[in-house]
């Protein structure tokens, strides 16, 4: 028996017709400001890693106590609120409204800030994994435990993020420079520690959460939700040679909110599977006045609470492999706001 193949492609003719608008807004109990951001959908034959930012004529948040605020672009398709401007209030509903410059007028429905229990303790399991042709790979898998609230829906999102400190050593930087791989390029910021007025030798690096995680209440039991894992850290070394802050904030949810996030989170968790399963498009709250063009995203408002751990370095179960920055063994030979994504060298507020 002969068994053969072929693979036929397939053109999918795309539509030339202008793209949805596509906003991303979220209001909470929490001081602002707060943020609408207007972008332009893509085509999936496009860079989907660049997005078009939208400028609009207002972008106005309202609430049901007759409350309202305009906001500021402050860059194209971003709006901000001010700091001492409107805030949630739980109980309250929230609703955007965004006049474009073309004279159209989209809304959100009104979302009610429902009530958000409490985080009552973060924690981590290590790890270790050894892959088939790769070295050990170790890593902490975090952990919440946090009650909902007294008759409540208990529609909730956990919302991870990490922050750790890092070093700098900004004059031993180097290049490679005609067959030498360590030639001196030293960087300058500020008096490079005289005086302690380096500005690039002590940063905080922030990495988010690639996906969200929201509740499911089958594995509830009276409001309880226990060891609900909200994200994983890979141990490495210079992340960990100083500390490594691990954040998590509970959002409560409306049911719109929910179902949105819920459809979100099993897109991204789809993508890692073989055999994808079918999770329905992403519904959006929001809607032309007077008109049926189409408008994607969201715009909600969350109750927030919230709860931080630190893993210090002397925290880690295992010593660590010292590692080279180029050409200097155990040291980020880098200004520290060019070593990682989202450095800064602003201290946070919070940081302990």
């Amino acid at each position: 028996m002969l068994l053969s193949a072929c693979v036929d492609r397939i053109n999918i003719a795309i539509p030339s017709t202008e793209l949805p608008i596509v906003v991303e807004g979220l209001i909470t109990d929490e001081p602002g400001p707060y943020t609408v951001q207007l972008t332009r959908a893509s085509r999936l034959n496009e860079n989907l890693n660049f997005r078009k930012a939208v400028s609009a004529e207002r972008v106005i948040i309202f609430d049901n106590a007759g409350n309202s605020e305009r906001m500021e672009e402050i860059e194209q398709g971003v709006y901000q609120s001010k700091s001492d401007g409107i805030r949630g209030v739980v109980g309250r509903e929230y609703y955007v409204r965004i006049e474009t410059r073309d004279g159209k007028i989209y809304e959100s429905t009104p979302e009610k800030m429902n009530p958000v229990g409490k985080v009552d303790s973060i924690y981590y399991e290590f790890e270790t994994f050894q892959p088939i042709a790769d070295p050990t790979q170790y890593g902490f898998r975090v952990y919440v435990d946090a009650k909902g609230v007294t008759n409540g829906d208990d529609l909730f999102r956990w919302k991870f993020s990490r922050t750790f400190e890092i070093d700098g050593y900004p004059l031993l930087h180097t290049v490679a420079v005609e067959g030498n791989p360590c030639s001196p390029d030293p960087r300058f910021c500020g008096s490079n520690g005289e005086n302690g007025s380096c500005t690039c030798c002590k940063c905080w690096v922030s990495v988010f959460e690639t996906q969200p995680h929201v509740s499911d209440n089958q594995f509830v039991s009276n409001g309880i939700f226990k060891k609900v894992e909200v994200g994983y850290v890979p141990l490495e070394y210079f992340p960990f040679l100083i500390k490594h802050r691990l954040e998590v904030q509970q959002m409560s949810l409306s049911r719109t909110a929910f179902d949105y996030w819920k459809t979100v989170q099993s897109q991204k968790e789809g993508t890692s599977s073989l055999f994808q399963p079918p999770t329905g498009k992403t519904r959006s709250n929001l809607f032309e006045k007077n008109g049926n063009t189409e408008v994607q995203g969201i715009f909600y408002a969350a109750a927030v609470t919230k709860k931080q751990i630190y893993i210090r370095n002397a925290d880690v179960p295992i010593k660590l492999k010292v590692e080279k920055w180029n050409c200097e063994e155990g040291r980020i030979a880098e200004a520290c706001i060019f070593a990682y994504p989202f450095s800064s060298n602003e201290k946070p507020i919070d940081w302990q």
